[in-house]
Order: structure tokens, then sequence, then C-alpha cells
């Protein structure tokens, strides 16, 4: 579908112009990139239905649908902030009510706490909050695409290692449609994600993270999903840090994510997005290693502190957690 919704986009003019805060590309490009990975994922996973046979709830797929309209309508619209949270908010409530939940905690000790009505919000915080996380790095050709692909396949083997056949389907299917966008958004990009695409891609990731990881009894019920989910998450805490610090609501768009200040320093937008791919398949690796020998949470949660020193020392060495305005740059030394 890419290659005609390029073609479609320059026709009707639904092209992003460069030039702004974050917007870092030379030319006008499509936007729509994300409905070819929407549709083209909703027609695998049709033709996996009907071969596999499995059923999904009429409300699983109204939540996803509202996700990705919210951000196709910010794409054209550009609407505010708090309307497009609400948006992401009603589809998060559908995806719960239609199975999508966490119900329990493996505790670092080993033991199970059942969460009972508290597993609600603390679901809608999850899903809404990994759907931003993912859509806050989408600031360059092929990143979030690329970490998707990477976070889908880990989640989808964690899914398979704990018998759950269908979150792991899940997850190649949107493997296979991020890696057939990938070909036309990696650097330099012939079409971008848009809202849309990026909140559908997110969305989706907390939802098999769900599904397939958390419902893990082995170690920290966290684990496996944060490691896998690692570069978006460091990335959004750095930018709550940084815009806190300023004062600044924590929506408001900024130049101080990982990716921008690699950019400032020299690196080619192709070395960025290798080094991330680098680091999140890593994190996927060990994600995926842990989940299937590791049964002691004290050596998880040890490589966890790890992580986080690396990324807060990195943070802290690139300036991630300093707002730096609109045409302003960090002093490199």
């Amino acid at each position: 579908m890419v290659p005609w919704l390029i073609k479609l986009s320059e026709r009707q003019g639904w092209l992003e112009s460069p030039g702004g805060l974050r917007k870092i590309h030379s030319h006008p490009t499509s936007r729509l990139g994300g409905v070819g990975v929407f549709v083209s994922f909703f027609i695998a996973l049709k033709v996996a239905q009907i071969v596999v046979g499995f059923e999904l709830s009429p409300l699983y797929l109204l939540g996803i649908c509202l996700v990705f309209l919210t951000g196709l309508v910010d794409d054209f619209y550009s609407i505010s902030p708090w309307l497009k949270l609400t948006g992401q908010i009603m589809g998060a409530l559908c995806l719960i009510e239609g199975g999508v939940l966490i119900q329990f905690f493996t505790l670092p000790l080993g033991s199970i706490t059942y969460l009972g009505w508290l597993g609600y919000p603390l679901t809608l915080l999850w899903i809404v909050g990994i759907t931003n996380a993912l859509n806050l790095i989408d600031g360059m050709d092929g990143l979030s695409a690329g970490i998707t692909a990477i976070a889908a396949c880990a989640l989808g083997v964690v899914a398979w290692q704990e018998g759950r056949l269908l979150p792991a389907l899940i997850s190649f299917v949107l493997l296979g449609a991020v890696l057939g966008f990938l070909r036309y958004n990696f650097p330099p990009a012939r079409v971008f994600l848009g809202d849309g695409g990026a909140l559908f891609l997110g969305s989706m990731l907390a939802v098999i993270s769900v599904q397939g990881a958390l419902k893990s009894t082995t170690v920290f019920t966290l684990s496996v999903p944060l490691l896998i989910l690692g570069v978006p998450v460091f990335d959004t805490l750095f930018a709550i840090v940084r815009r806190r610090k300023k004062k600044l609501s924590i929506l408001y768009p900024d130049q101080g994510h990982f990716h921008h200040r690699l950019l400032e320093r020299g690196y080619s937008p192709r070395k960025v997005v290798l080094i991330f791919y680098l680091i999140s398949g890593i994190f996927g690796a060990a994600a995926i290693v842990i989940n299937k020998f590791v049964t002691n949470s004290t050596y998880f949660l040890l490589f966890l502190l790890l992580c986080f020193a690396f990324f807060w020392r990195w943070g802290k060495w690139l300036g991630v957690t300093e707002v730096v305005e609109e045409g302003e740059q960090l002093d490199k030394n």
C-alpha cells in the first residue's frame, strides 16, 4: 500500500513540510505511512483468523481502531494534546473491556499478588503510557518502526515461550506489517508513520505485552516488557524529568530526546537509528534469555538496575535532562 499512499499524498498535498520544532527532514514527505501498516496488519490478521480459527472481541478491535483514528485525525487537523489523550483513553478502555487486563503481579521474591479492581487503572496507565512512549520517539526516519519490529519479534518469542500462541501470532503479524513499511521509512525516508501509525504501533506493543509477557509467573512481572520496551520507556522517563525541571507540561514538544542529541553531536541519521536498533536488539535478546532461563528475580533486578544506570549516565552525558528551546543547541563539549 505504501507506494500508492505516497502518490496519493503528493496529489492531495497531504505532506509533512520541513522546518519547525522537532522536524529534521529536508523535503515534504507523506505522513500516511501508518495507514499502510494499519490496513495491512488487519488484512493479515483476518487471513490468519480464517486459517487458524480464533476469535477477537469486537471491543478489542474497536479499541485499536480508536487509538489509530485519534492519531490520524491529529495528522490532518493537529488536535490538542488533551483531546488526543482522551481518544487514547477511550481506546484503552475498549481494549480493557475486550479482555486486555493485567490481573496479577509476580513480585521480586516470587510471590504472586492478584490485583482485583486495581488491575483496571494499572492496565489503562500501561496502555496509554507505552502508546505515548513510542509516539514520543517517532522523531526521525526509521526509529519507531525499527524499534517496534525488534520489540514485536521479542514479545512474540516470549509469548511463544509462555504458551500464549494468540499474542505470539499477533506479534509476528505486526512484525511483518512493520518490516514491509520499514523498506520505505529507513533513512532517507520516503514516507512517515504519522501520529496515526505511531499511536497504533505503541498501543499494539502495549496490548501484546499485557497478553503475553505480563502473564509470566517465572520472574518479576514487569521485567520482560520493561527490557523489551526499554528504549522508548527510558526516553519517555527523561522527557518527563526534562520538562518537569522547567515546569512544562509533559506533553510539551522539544528537541531533547536521545536521537536529537546524537544528531547534534554529528552522528548521521542512519548511524543514530542503527545505534538504537542495536540497543533494542540487545535488550530484546536479554529479555528472551531471562524469561527462559532465569528463575531468580534478584539477578534480573540487578541487570535492570545496570540498564537504568547505563541509560542515566548516557543521558546525562548527552544532556537529555536539559530543555533546549527551538533554535538553540547544547554546547557539544
